[in-house]
């Protein structure tokens, strides 16, 4: 760790020690880049190539399997399910043990990690307030109303949704199959996931289209190679299942408390490194230069390579405002584009900002993120924003590099008394108490509250919130990739990254002393030069 210094010099002065510095290390950078990189580990980048090879030919046409030609009764999925154990006796309880079906890391009891537990987000706050039916529409399972909803039952795990392969399956709330799909069609013509079928429910986090993320929506599956040079169709056209790789229906990725495997070490038997890190198949030495290569012990791939995230024609979400929710026109809820054409109002959400090829913020980061729950007492801090997810790491953690995040500020109710979140109830009909329905901030924090379990002291009021995202996807094509000025600079793209020191950004007293000596060695150096070869010249 290097100190923080303050640069006396004066500005021509500092011009000058800076010009002289930027081409000794230009010079030095050159110099590296000549040097040879150290030879990649074997195997890492093999896997890709080998995949492709194989290509991904299903064992069975499933249109020929009698029991799946139907016919089913309309919304009748629980049926297409005990059809599909028929033969594959494992799979429900293999998905029944995962966190996609739970919404709950299992092994953290009750109050654990998930969308079913006492978890807060900005964005639509909460399901356990009472909106779980109309968030199941992206459960994996069939009949997720509400508390009630049975586990247990292995003809409520929904196949459909993650191996269907026709494009035409949809769901409604609770999770059901739209009334209007041909089950019988879709189950004959089953097979391995794809994007489309990950990215019916993590394309639309957050309530729509790009919402969330930032680095995953719907223009991913006909994306330029520009947007993105993995999955793009023009580029390496990978699929989700090619890095989030799954044994036993147990899908690879981050689950709340367990790193997204986004260091090194193998997850699977046979894996040379963890398909959640670029090693994978790039190895950790895949530059030319041995100086960029060295980058990597401190800063991510993602870092250089993913410069803006909502890259494609969609915005995602960057603010979001509950507390300017509720205002009607002529007493029915209205919709306002802001200045670039995105939502800038809309009543059931409030004052929104949207944006496109924004630039990540930069933090520290060891894989883990901290989460405050609804039973956590909040303290605000100085700056009237609470952190939500704060990112762990820091430049003596060893296993910390800089990550680019999207960052997502809000204002959301919590219980002035109790200084402890609230999970409204949002989603429901007129009468009902929902805050959609009757515009009743009060009533719809109660009614939240108490379908909880949870206690209300009957005062609330609205906090300044942040979430962060760390972004992964939408890699653009080396060509794009960061300069070495986006950061190595004052104001540059690091310039809140802290704890170190970053060549160009930081300044030292004791650097531009010595920087000054050496420029008046040389000068002085060339005059004393100059005036030996013009005197013996002349004498």
């Amino acid at each position: 760790m290097f100190p923080s210094f303050q640069n006396p010099s004066p500005p021509r002065l500092r011009w000058v020690i800076q010009t002289l510095a930027g081409l000794l290390c230009l010079a030095q950078v050159q110099a590296w880049a000549q040097q040879p990189a150290p030879s990649a580990p074997a195997g890492h980048g093999a896997f890709l190539e080998v995949h492709r090879a194989k290509g991904r030919r299903q064992t069975a046409d499933h249109s020929k399997f009698k029991i799946l030609q139907g016919p089913f009764k309309e919304g009748d999925g629980p049926a297409v399910t005990r059809a599909c154990l028929t033969c594959h006796t494992k799979a429900a309880e293999q998905v029944m043990a995962t966190s996609h079906w739970t919404w709950n890391v299992a092994d953290h009891g009750k109050d654990g990690f998930g969308k079913s537990t006492h978890l807060v987000n900005n964005y639509c706050i909460s399901i356990i307030g009472g909106n779980t039916e109309s968030c199941a529409r992206c459960h994996i399972g069939y009949g997720f109303k509400d508390k009630t909803f049975d586990f247990t039952r292995q003809e409520n795990v929904d196949c459909l949704v993650c191996h269907d392969t026709t494009g035409d399956y949809e769901k409604e709330k609770a999770g059901l199959p739209n009334p209007g799909v041909d089950l019988a069609a879709v189950a004959q013509k089953v097979g391995e996931p794809t994007n489309r079928n990950c990215g019916v429910c993590h394309f639309f986090g957050g309530g729509g289209d790009a919402t969330k993320h930032g680095d995953l929506d719907d223009t991913i599956l006909k994306a330029p190679r520009s947007e993105d040079v993995h999955m793009s169709r023009q580029g390496a056209g990978m699929e989700c299942v090619d890095c989030h790789v799954s044994d036993g229906h147990r899908i690879a990725g981050p689950n709340y408390v367990v790193p997204a495997d986004r260091r090194e070490q193998a997850k699977y038997p046979g894996e040379a490194a963890s398909r959640m890190s670029c090693t994978a198949c790039h190895s950790d030495s895949p530059h030319k230069s041995y100086i960029l290569n060295r980058h990597y012990q401190k800063v991510a791939c993602q870092t250089c390579h993913i410069p803006a995230f909502a890259r494609g024609e969609l915005p995602t979400n960057l603010y979001w405002d509950w507390e300017t929710a509720g205002r009607l026109k002529n007493g029915r809820p209205y919709q306002e584009e802001d200045a670039k054409g995105f939502e800038g109002y809309n009543s059931i959400h409030g004052e929104m900002v949207w944006d496109r090829n924004v630039k990540p913020t930069y933090l520290w980061y060891n894989g883990n993120l901290a989460f405050v729950r609804l039973t956590d007492s909040i303290q605000v801090p100085a700056d009237g924003k609470v952190v939500l997810n704060p990112a762990e790491g820091s430049y003596a953690d060893p296993n910390a590099k800089i990550w680019p995040f999207k960052l997502h500020d809000g204002r959301q109710p919590f219980d002035t008394v109790l200084n402890r979140f609230v999970a409204p109830y949002t989603a429901g009909p007129k009468g009902s108490g929902a805050y959609w329905g009757d515009w009743n901030w009060e009533v719809a924090i109660r009614k939240g509250m108490e379908t909880a379990g949870l206690p209300y002291s009957g005062k609330y009021g609205f906090v300044k919130t942040t979430m962060l995202w760390p972004i992964t996807h939408m890699v653009a094509p080396k060509e794009q990739a960061l300069s070495c000025l986006e950061c190595h600079r004052r104001n540059g793209r690091l310039q809140g990254v802290s704890g170190f020191y970053l060549p160009g950004r930081d300044r030292g007293r004791g650097v531009d002393f010595i920087g000054l000596g050496l420029i008046l060695v040389t000068g002085l150096g060339v005059l004393v030069h100059g005036l030996m070869r013009y005197f013996h010249g002349h004498f």
